[in-house]
């Protein structure tokens, strides 16, 4: 039971940790900032990452996502990742990155299995192997071990475990499990973002040398990437029959910065102009929107300002509604309830969204 330490409610869904109710999130945004500012501060800093993005003046500039660092003599972007050593940003090359793999059969639990070839067959025969789900066929699922978030729910948190000083993997590595009945490769993390130079490069080279057969090249991605980078990421997904999925992670402002704390503007905006790309292959979807139901903080106006914003662009965009485990720092919220999917299945049709998934029934609870 959390306690808002503004309005004083007590609620099993406001999380101690943050402190706060979505309500004043929201309605004291501006106040509270600085305290939310700190905490994400603190939880970077127990994992020796950059407090904040990096800005120092004269510093070298990083261009591959929102937060444009500028960093100096032997600091670290936000992502822990890139660094500026001797003058020159170093970080993950095409001959290397900090990154684990495996082969997962499909089909999987991917967020968008419920309209991809894998797990459907939609796009059949051009894109799929099969006229349904890809049984006998694998995907090459790649982690990316560093993020440009720093979301206090995060399920793959662990990456943060990973030494400064670890070499980067011979990419030589990840070609060697690019098997013949591998028919798509999907980019997740963390985030890819801070990697995708790496991604973009692997992912053109394994393109050619499939040329010819089907390769899906498919991303997980908060979307805050530099938008050029975005597009070529949706670029190369619409020509292999893959798909980008943009996870929506909230809609206000003051309840991302709390959740994730960054801003969400880049993802927003990126996502207006990746629906434009997605309209010219509408099958299969070409994107995929995916909101994790975070209990008392993704609430029904949240739920509400995502699906105006989603319909205000296209109602035929998927959207994977998710079932939320606590986990990380936000341990003490509990698991999604049914009347909150309800609610947001609800919202969802009412704006006329035409297709609806609903991801890790299993989690769902009855209370709250």
């Amino acid at each position: 039971m959390g306690r808002c330490k503004s309005c004083q409610k007590e609620a099993p869904t406001i999380s101690g940790k943050i402190g706060f109710c979505a309500a004043c999130l929201r309605r004291y945004g501006d106040e509270i900032a600085p305290e939310i500012a700190a905490l994400h501060a603190r939880t970077r800093k127990a994992f020796g990452l950059p407090e904040k993005a990096p800005q120092s003046e004269g510093g070298i500039p990083c261009r591959l996502c929102h937060h444009f660092c500028r960093l100096k003599e032997g600091e670290f972007g936000y992502c822990g990742v890139w660094q500026n050593q001797k003058g020159h940003l170093l970080g993950p090359n095409p001959q290397g990155a900090f990154v684990s793999w495996y082969l997962d059969p499909l089909p999987t639990n991917c967020v968008a299995d419920f309209v991809c070839p894998g797990g459907t067959g939609e796009g059949y025969p051009r894109f799929a192997h099969l006229p349904g789900p890809e049984r006998g066929y694998a995907n090459l699922a790649v982690f990316y071990e560093a993020c440009n978030f720093n979301c206090l729910y995060c399920q793959n948190w662990h990456f943060k475990l990973r030494s400064p000083s670890s070499p980067p993997v011979p990419t030589t590595k990840m070609f060697a499990d690019l098997k013949e009945h591998v028919s798509c490769i999907c980019y997740f993390g963390g985030d890819p973002a801070p990697q995708s130079p790496h991604a973009l490069s692997f992912s053109r080279k394994a393109l050619r040398l499939r040329e010819g057969k089907i390769l899906r090249i498919c991303w997980e991605t908060n979307g805050a990437e530099n938008t050029p980078i975005i597009r070529e990421m949706m670029r190369l997904s619409l020509n292999s029959g893959g798909c980008l999925k943009v996870d929506l992670k909230a809609f206000s402002e003051p309840i991302h910065q709390s959740l994730c704390g960054v801003s969400n503007a880049m993802t927003l905006k990126n996502f207006k102009v990746l629906v434009q790309m997605a309209l010219k292959r509408p099958n299969p979807p070409a994107l995929v929107a995916s909101t994790l139901l975070v209990p008392g903080y993704v609430d029904e106006e949240e739920i509400e300002k995502i699906a105006s914003f989603i319909a205000s662009l296209s109602r035929d965009i998927p959207w994977s509604l998710l079932a939320f485990y606590p986990t990380f720092y936000l341990d003490d919220l509990p698991t999604t309830s049914r009347r909150h999917t309800e609610m947001a299945l609800s919202i969802a049709k009412s704006y006329g969204l035409t297709r609806i998934n609903l991801g890790n029934r299993h989690l769902l609870s009855e209370a709250y």
